[in-house]
């Protein structure tokens, strides 16, 4: 516990800096670029988010796995994974920029805004450094030079607004800041003395893929309903429309970085739990459930009654439709929590393809109902795409559990007796992060 909660303590800051640094800055350079470019950059980014998750290959979550329980093959997977990582991102970058030079040939802004976009996901390889020291419980050795560089860049593009920076100037500086801080983290991983290239497996190669290819597809699908919406917009409705879209988007999204946190920091504990005590793992699993649901929905309900004010104190008067986009994206964050959680107990279970088709069964019903509200309705028929496709991922995770465990716990998650008999746990699991994370800062940094 101890291990976890300082994880997560640091997770958290990345996060955090990410969910309010992160989010004004990006609210001052929409304001300045105006909602069509800020939509041909969200285009950009949908784009090569949806092609770059082919480049993860479902390795993220079994590299952890591997290196949690195999530590002697640890050099071998890493390297194998990153040379994996690498190939395969640069054949992603290939296929962005065939594909905006097919469709979008007559814009230059969306030409060199995509291929620019295109060449973060060949950076992106290096997030098998992220992977490793998440299997350790050192996630901090990675957290401190991302916050440091993330807020360093956010200093630096609020200092283009002021002084009239272009779109393309912002694509180079977030292509910079992934640079920048992938090369700090390279180096670190080579200084502790871990080997790298050396240590190059094609039979490691082999297992990864084998074990990660259903994983992979499940993180595409996952990508695709994320972001068919703004891809959908851009071609059914308008950039404008887009870009009122994603601001909204934006703040609802950020909200996804709590499930995120805990279920990465989660993950190496519970391998360990469930071989240990199958008990207190759903148990585990089953408090994990009750807190997702009980936090997303006060989010949802206090955000629902701010979102106009919110969308307009962060955009101004340019971006209107935000605040009615936002109140309804908002309810997404339930099954998004909920769907975290649940997907995690598969993926320890083995049952990888659970996931796969519960996330084709939310992309489909996420393109259709597209397809019919956004020629009417704009960004607030992608808002209700997004919101039922969630709920429709979440209880198909649900339906095909093959263990049937999870089908017992829902009547657990929502019962605010053992949601109140949950609060205890909480505050002295927050103390208890509080206490690990000020002593680590202490003991490592402020001594020095």
């Amino acid at each position: 516990m101890h291990k976890i909660f300082r994880n997560s303590g640091w997770l958290l800051v990345d996060k955090l800096a990410r969910l309010f640094i992160g989010l004004i800055t990006m609210a001052m350079i929409a304001r300045h670029i105006g909602p069509e470019a800020f939509g041909i950059w969200n285009y950009a980014i949908a784009l090569t988010a949806i092609v770059g998750s082919l480049a993860i290959l479902g390795l993220d979550k079994v590299v952890v796995k591997e290196v949690v329980s195999n530590p002697e093959r640890q050099d071998s997977i890493i390297a194998s994974t990153l040379t994996i990582r690498f190939a395969a991102g640069i054949l992603a970058f290939l296929c962005c920029a065939a594909i905006v030079l097919a469709t979008k040939r007559h814009s230059p802004v969306y030409l060199y805004c995509t291929i620019i976009t295109a060449l973060n996901i060949i950076l992106l390889s290096f997030d098998v450094f992220d992977y490793f020291y998440q299997a350790k419980n050192e996630v901090h050795k990675v957290i401190i030079p991302k916050v440091t560089l993330f807020v360093t860049f956010c200093v630096i593009k609020i200092i283009f607004v002021y002084f009239n920076g272009t779109l393309l100037h912002f694509v180079w500086l977030s292509f910079a800041e992934l640079l920048l801080t992938y090369l700090a983290i390279l180096v670190l991983y080579l200084k502790e003395g871990n080997r790298l290239f050396t240590v190059i497996s094609f039979q490691e190669m082999r297992y990864l893929f084998l074990h990660s290819w259903p994983l992979m597809f499940t993180g595409v699908l996952i990508l695709l309903y994320v972001k068919a919406d703004q891809l959908l917009l851009d071609t059914l409705s308008s950039p404008v429309q887009l870009g009122e879209y994603a601001a909204a988007a934006r703040i609802s999204e950020l909200w996804y970085a709590l499930p995120t946190v805990l279920a990465t920091a989660l993950l190496p504990g519970l391998i360990s739990k469930r071989q240990e005590n199958m008990s207190a793992y759903l148990h585990a699993i089953e408090r994990w459930l009750r807190l997702s649901f009980w936090a997303s929905t006060a989010i949802a309900v206090v955000m629902t009654f701010s979102s106009a004010g919110t969308a307009h104190w962060l955009y101004g008067d340019q971006f209107p439709g935000s605040g009615t986009i936002l109140s309804i994206h908002i309810w997404a964050n339930i099954p998004v929590f909920l769907s975290t959680a649940l997907m995690q107990y598969q993926l320890i279970e083995g049952a990888y393809k659970t996931n796969l088709y519960s996330s084709c069964a939310g992309l489909l019903v996420n393109i259709v109902i597209n397809i019919l509200l956004i020629p009417s309705m704009g960004g607030v028929g992608a808002a209700i795409a997004t919101v039922v496709s969630y709920i429709v991922v979440g209880t198909t995770v649900v339906l095909l559990d093959k263990t049937g465990k999870l089908a017992m716990l829902i009547p657990k998650m929502i019962s605010p007796a053992l949601a109140l008999a949950d609060t205890k746990y909480i505050v002295d699991a927050l103390k208890l992060f509080t206490d690990n994370f000020l002593s680590v800062i202490r003991e490592k940094y402020l001594t020095k």
